[in-house]
């Protein structure tokens, strides 16, 4: 008897804390997947409260002048039940945590704001989603002490209902925007900071861009192969564009109408020799204005669907259209402008950042370009309301150095007005009329 009786001495000890410890792990398996069964807003809640009853029975258990191997189980009952009970609480009244509309893993799409975004836009003008499948949006604005978002529309402009609206970055910055699942459709972007600049679309397809294949374009020798494109009707497609000029950037945007006041689709500048995909959003039928925003005398005529035939905006040569307000060209006897002005770029910099005109009159505006076309690009002058860029005043089309031209420059209020070259926008300056 002595013998059975220290045997159950000996193993007490040790038999007690194990069965706790079990007791303990079994615990915290069930709270774990309450815990995850609910958000994480209420996890947290939920997890604090059953930590202070743990504390506090605790506390209690301590409090006594005896504590047994029964006070123990008790508190450990205690707490199971607490934890237990709480979460049941947090699930009826909250509900299990919402998935993103569409279920599943969600896919990583990265998009980033670059220095000076606010002028130059996104590092990108077109993503490519899966439908159906919610998105990791990582949005990285890299753009110095300046705020930024991503906001989605369901449809091709800001005018379309709002799917989705990131909170504001400032730069640098990362974050990542959970957004829901989109179904297969073309999709608006832009930063309602900077929405004139800083916007794109969003082609959404089954399994991956839902674009299909579709025509080549080739530019050589500051001008493309072809003046007239045909594409299908709402349909996403994807246009093979070669630049064959060595140094010289180009790209293909679409526009409403040749007045290039309204995009619709713009590609990321190509400096040859290279070959990239644009994948063109879905475009409803009609008949559509292209160009090279580089070189805007590089154009032409784009129909959609069964419009063949059509006027359009395109000036159908490959060499008119362009911009309406200025023209490289000394400006006929009749315009009536007679106040002059000039202005440099060397080195990629203008030769002055402050320009001063006659209030309420045409001004011919010399315009020289000492830069070589193969080095740094083309350059022009253009006039806004303000450097956020959301009013044109005035477009000069760009100019291809070494070489002068002289713009027409329209008559302006008395006011103070923000310059700069399209294609570099640090180069940029201050117009004051009066």
């Amino acid at each position: 008897m002595s013998e059975g009786k220290n045997r159950e001495g000996l193993l007490l000890p040790i038999l007690l804390p194990l069965g706790i410890l079990a007791v303990i792990g079994l615990v915290l398996f069930g709270f774990s997947r309450v815990l995850l069964a609910i958000s994480h807003n209420a996890a947290t809640v939920v997890a604090l409260v059953v930590a202070a009853g743990i504390v506090a029975t605790a506390a209690f258990v301590a409090s006594r002048q005896k504590v047994t191997g029964g006070s123990l189980l008790s508190m450990v009952g205690v707490t199971a039940g607490v934890a237990m009970m709480m979460g049941g609480l947090a699930i009826v009244a909250v509900g299990p945590e919402k998935k993103a509309e569409g279920g599943g893993e969600a896919q990583v799409v990265a998009l980033a704001a670059p220095a000076g975004a606010a002028a130059k836009g996104f590092d990108q003008s077109t993503l490519s989603v899966k439908a159906d499948v919610p998105i990791a949006l990582e949005f990285d604005n890299q753009d110095p002490n300046v705020p930024h978002n991503v906001v989605i529309f369901d449809g091709p402009d800001e005018t379309s209902p709002e799917l989705f609206k990131g909170a504001l970055v400032t730069g640098p910055s990362k974050t990542t925007y959970k957004v829901d699942a989109l179904p297969a459709g073309s999709y608006f972007f832009h930063c309602e900071v900077h929405p004139t600049t800083m916007k794109g679309v969003i082609d959404s397809g089954a399994g991956g861009p839902a674009a299909g294949a579709g025509p080549t374009l080739v530019a050589q020798g500051i001008s493309y192969d072809t003046n007239k494109l045909q594409l299908p009707a709402d349909t996403a497609t994807v246009l093979t564009f070669e630049n064959k000029d060595a140094n010289t950037p180009h790209n293909f945007a679409i526009y409403e109408d040749d007045s290039a006041a309204t995009p619709i689709f713009q590609g990321d500048i190509v400096t040859g020799p290279a070959t990239v995909e644009y994948k063109l959003p879905a475009i409803k039928a009609g008949t559509y204005y292209f160009q090279c925003d580089v070189h805007p005398t590089m154009n032409g005529t784009l129909t959609v669907g069964e419009t063949a035939g059509g006027s359009g905006g395109g000036s159908g040569g490959g060499g008119g259209g362009g911009s309406t307000t200025a023209t490289p060209s000394a400006p006929p006897s009749d315009t009536g402008a007679s106040a002059t002005a000039s202005i440099a770029a060397a080195g990629v910099e203008f030769d002055t950042n402050t320009l001063s005109f006659p209030a309420n009159e045409p001004v011919i505006l010399t315009f020289d370009n000492q830069d070589d076309v193969n080095t740094t690009g083309p350059h022009n002058v253009s006039i806004y309301a303000d450097d956020t860029l959301a009013q044109n005043l005035f477009k000069g089309d760009l100019v291809s150095g070494p070489a002068t031209v002289d713009y027409q420059v329209p008559a302006l209020q008395p006011g103070t007005y923000y310059f700069q070259c399209d294609v570099h926008p640090t180069m940029t300056g201050t117009l004051t009329v009066a």
